[in-house]
């Protein structure tokens, strides 16, 4: 576990100010590394080489991140996840804000519901940026999200005494794009820890923090206001929220990027042994290129990637509705369980147990699947497995969101018990939770070599769509009324119904053609 606290930000400074007396690195970094020398010389773009590359000691150096141990592992992922879970309560914790913004600021609906969608637009810009970021070998994960998550706990306080609208958007707007660090890095640190055996079940874990985001954030917001009679409250929550991630992540959060690992043991070398020749890989390559430069080249591919390839369009267009959907129906909330069944402020925010409990069942299942059905499937057919095994989940998914949205659709009425919408609303985790593992997971599998340009434009597409969407339904409402305005998401929903289905299909047909798949 020392491993934890050398390796996090708090660790490497301290060894840095003490010239390396405290938490010193073990010898055998320094002592009895592998030192290769190029033949004829590795040369970089520059052309200022030669240089003897360094390397891991071994396929059991303890350096590397896929060899710590259990303990260690667990912390990184559990850090992980609990900023994985404020960063999406945050979109959600608006929510019982907006109406005391409305009147505290004298705005609209449309105006308070721009703090969501802002906020929801901005997280999905942020990958593609913070994403190149982060593997860029001089720069690493840690901080990404150390400084990515000072910002957003700063700008939680400038949101909580603001003085009008304009000045709330704005910081939603940026908190949305500083801290989207965990959508950003967060698979990537995962899968830097684990490997394909383990990979699944932290992924699993991962999501489940990111959709238990959304559900809690209302209950929190909610209790928050109640306590202290104000909407500025749930923002002081947040920022004592997104303070506590921010020490996990200083003490607990140890760097994972293998470049960067090995660009930090490089230069311990060279400064042992004055031989400036020794050099990390990563850290010659990065010679030939700006940091602007990567991350503009990156962006570009994202996008490249993101219309090239038919089933990167799919899935990101399926993902992008689905997204849109979630947002756009929580807003339909308060229609139903305040003006039909007169809930009071908390008990609004209690009906997301439904979507809780949904959720609950979805990861057992999900955990259940992979243990005794994916695993000895994949184990059985050997080098003849296909990644559209992963598409299963996806299916009995995509047929739980309209199941959900019908019931909520026609149950709410004054005449029908509220525990009907409620039973239909959970529903919509199963559906939502199953899609998103199923749909990533099968894109991780069809493109190892380009997964962060693939996740950085599915983010960016379901986020735009999401944020966006929520601003319509005061219009949806007024216009079709309750039950038609969701089942008009549930025919939307149905319409996507057979996506995954046609990709497990002919998705092996589709990857043949393409130029990224695997």
């Amino acid at each position: 576990m020392d491993i934890i606290v050398r390796e996090s930000t708090f660790g490497r400074l301290l060894n840095h100010l003490t010239k390396g007396r405290v938490f010193p690195y073990p010898l055998h970094s320094i002592s009895t590394v592998s030192l290769t020398s190029s033949s004829p010389g590795f040369t970089s773009e520059k052309g200022d080489g030669p240089y003897k590359l360094i390397g891991w000691t071994g396929s059991d150096d303890p350096e590397k991140p896929m060899n710590w141990s259990t303990g260690a592992k667990f912390m990184v992922m559990l850090g992980v996840m609990i900023l994985n879970f404020s960063f999406y309560a945050a979109a959600a914790i608006f929510t019982p804000s907006i109406p005391g913004i409305e009147e505290d600021f004298q705005v609209g609906a449309a105006d308070g519901t721009l703090g969501l969608s802002l906020f929801v637009i901005a997280y999905g810009i942020g990958p593609l940026i913070l994403s190149p970021l982060s593997n860029i070998p001089s720069i690493g994960r840690t901080p990404v999200y150390i400084l990515g998550l000072l910002c957003f706990f700063v700008l939680q306080i400038g949101t909580a005494v603001a003085k009008n609208i304009q000045t709330v958007l704005i910081l939603r707007s940026l908190a949305g794009l500083f801290g989207s660090a965990p959508i950003s890095v967060g698979g990537a640190t995962l899968s830097e820890i684990y490997g394909p055996s383990h990979m699944p079940y932290a992924i699993a874990f991962y999501a489940v923090s990111g959709v238990c985001g959304p559900i809690l954030g209302p209950i929190i917001g909610t209790g928050a206001i109640l306590q202290w009679h104000t909407w500025r409250a749930s923002m002081w929550v947040l920022a004592g929220m997104s303070a506590f991630a921010l020490v996990w992540m200083i003490f607990f959060l140890p760097e994972t990027l293998y470049d960067n690992i090995l660009l930090r043991r490089a230069q311990r070398i060279r400064k042992r042994t004055r031989d400036e020749t020794i050099r990390s890989e990563g850290e010659v390559k990065m010679c030939a290129l700006s940091i602007s430069r990567t991350v503009a080249n990156q962006i570009v591919a994202d996008f490249r990637m993101s219309f090239a390839d038919p089933i990167i369009l799919f899935v990101n267009l399926h993902t992008m509705l689905i997204y849109g959907v979630l947002y756009l129906w929580f807003e339909f909330f308060p229609f139903v369980f305040a003006d039909i069944y007169g809930f009071t402020p908390l008990q609004q925010a209690l009906a997301f147990f439904g979507i809780f409990i949904g959720a609950v069942i979805s990861v057992i299942v999900y955990l259940l699947w992979l243990r005794f059905s994916y695993e000895p499937s994949a184990a059985k057919l050997g080098a003849s497995y296909k990644p559209e095994v992963r598409l299963i989940p996806g299916q009995i998914g995509a047929a739980c969101i309209p199941i959900c949205l019908f019931i909520f659709s026609w149950t709410s009425r004054d005449n029908i018990h509220w525990i009907a919408p409620i039973i239909g609303t959970a529903f919509f985790a199963p559906g939502f939770y199953l899609t998103f593992q199923s749909a990533l997971n099968y894109l991780g599998e069809s493109y190892p070599r380009h997964v962060a340009s693939v996740f950085a434009g599915n983010t960016f597409f379901r986020s735009s769509f999401g944020g966006a969407l929520p601003l319509a339904a005061p219009a949806m409402l007024s216009s079709l009324g309750l039950g038609w305005a969701s089942s008009i998401l549930g025919f939307i929903s149905v319409a996507m119904l057979p996506l995954p289905f046609i990709l497990a299909r002919y998705g092996e047909k589709l990857r043949a053609w393409s130029s990224y798949a695997n």
